[in-house]
Parts: C-alpha cells; structure tokens; sequence
C-alpha cells in the first residue's frame, strides 16, 4: 500500500518528512513531480538497511513492515507492485555502502535529458541504415542505374538550355558520375562506413538511455569528432538546417561536459560521484545525523 499525494501547487516546495529528524532540503515543484513520475514508471526502490538510519526508513507498527523509498520517500510493502526491486532482507540487511545513488533534482533531470538524446540516436541510426541499403543496392546494380541516370541526363540537355542550365559544365552533375563511375568496392565500404556508424549511434543510444556513464564519455566524443565538418559546411554553403543542427550539438557537448563533470572538468568522476551522494534523500538523512553522504560509497545510479 503506497501513500498518496495531493496536487502540487505550481509555486510550492516539497519536504520529506519521516523518522523525527530533521527533514532533508525541500524538492522543488519541478524536481517533486520528476521523482514521482520516475518511481511510477521504473519502481520505487527499498532497502533493508544495516546500519543506524534503518529506523528512519522503516515503519514497525505497520504489519507487514513499511520501507521507505530511497528516492520519493513514500513508504511502502515490500511487495508493492509499483516496487522496482528491495535490496537485502529483513534477516540479511545491506551495508550503506551497497546501496544505490537514487538520483534527484537535477541529476534526475539529466537523465530526462539523456534519453531524449538517445531517441535523437536511434532516429539517426534508422537513416544511415536506410541510406546504406540504398549504397548496397546501387553498388550492385551500379551499371543500369549509370545507364538510367546517362539517359536521364541526355534528355534533359533542351529543357536545361531554356532555363539556362549548362548541364554539361554542372558540378553537381559531374560529380554523380564521378560517383557512380566508381568501382563496386568502394560502395560496398561506402555502406559498410554507414553500418558500422549506424551500430555507434545505438550502441551510443543504448547507453544513454540507461544513464551510463561510458555512454556520455562517447557521446561527446562521436559528436565532437563531426563539429569541425558541421563549421566547414556551414561556411560553405550556410542553411537554417546545419546552423540548428550545429548548436544543438555543441550544446549537447557543454552540457555532458560541464554536467557530468567529464574529463577532469569541475573536479572529474570524483566530484561527479559527490554531487550525486549529497543529492540523494540517504545523503540528506545522513547530514542530518551529523555524518557525511560520502559514507554512501555506491557508484549505481537508479
């Protein structure tokens, strides 16, 4: 049996409340309705803890016995079908350093974020898929396609000359044939190129969409790799499209960067991992008590 939750007004905060300590710092409203949502949709997580803040996350007097939620702080059974999954047992309790980093506020937030890259991943994964079996088949088709495109070509020189298209001299022209002239080999590595970029981005996505830190260390990196060819095309032939597409990258970048404290930046994975701890309702309880959220040594995210 899960507690419940009046509506939030769109000015108030929320405070945890439980065990007679001091309550943790209020969530905003925001921040509120974001663990709410997550713990609806991938469970609420318990722990049958061992060590002294086990009395703050219980309720005895209930029967059965009433854990409380790492991240929202609703109390719940044990068997509550909106439970993700209890660490330890009532006879075997966890130590604290076992126990997950429930991510909140804007560590939570990120995650949001993160998976709205990684459906920008699949979604381009999905066309270089679809533009390599187009390289495939016309490596191997490529004689009666060369023959198409000529013909095509040919019968379009009176309607070019009346508008005044010298097709002949055109360098778009010029290089599809430079293109289909090419040997079979080269489309096949053409989109073998495609394939292999096409399997990075979802394995890219793959990760981000489970938090991982290894996927924000590559999403950087295979972003970063195309920037230098995004600014050469925008000063070349410059569109709204490229410009876009170029800002919601670099933007992407600074903020893995500058969020997730990568490569060394704002003190590296150390501080990253601190951040988190302190965060984190358990980090909030342990300060409280007059102890450090670095006693949480776990490097889990949930």
């Amino acid at each position: 049996m899960a507690l419940t939750f009046a509506p939030l007004p769109r000015d108030a905060t929320w405070e945890w409340h439980g065990g007679g300590m001091d309550s943790p710092p209020p969530l905003s409203r925001r921040d509120a309705l974001w663990v709410l949502r997550r713990c609806g949709r991938r469970g609420h997580q318990l722990v049958w803890l061992a060590d002294p803040l086990a009395a703050d996350l219980q309720r005895t007097a209930e029967n059965p016995v009433l854990l409380r939620c790492l991240r929202c702080g609703t109390f719940v059974e044990t068997d509550d079908p909106a439970t993700a999954g209890v660490r330890g047992t009532q006879q075997a309790p966890v130590p604290l350093g076992e126990v997950p980093l429930a991510v909140r506020g804007s560590h939570g937030r990120k995650l949001a974020l993160l998976r709205v890259v990684a459906v920008e991943r699949v979604i381009r994964a999905l066309m270089l898929l679809v533009a390599a079996g187009g390289i495939f088949a016309l490596g191997a088709n490529r004689d009666s396609v060369v023959a198409k495109v000529n013909a095509i070509i040919t019968s379009a020189y009176p309607l070019a000359e009346q508008v005044g298209w010298d097709i002949r001299n055109s360098h778009l022209i010029a290089t599809v044939q430079e293109l289909l002239g090419e040997n079979p080999v080269f489309f096949t590595l053409l989109g073998a190129a495609f394939v292999g970029y096409a399997i990075l981005q979802l394995v890219e996505a793959f990760g981000l969409w489970g938090g991982w830190r290894w996927a924000e260390y590559l999403a950087v990196v295979a972003t970063s790799v195309f920037i230098p060819l995004e600014i050469y095309e925008i000063l070349n032939r410059p569109t709204p499209f490229k410009i876009t597409l170029f800002a919601v990258n670099v933007a992407i970048v600074v903020y893995l960067i500058w969020k997730g404290r990568l490569f060394g930046v704002r003190g590296g994975h150390g501080a990253y991992l601190a951040e988190i701890r302190d965060s984190t309702l358990l980090g909030a309880e342990l300060r409280a008590a007059g102890r450090s959220p670095q006693e949480q040594s776990g490097t889990v995210l949930v």
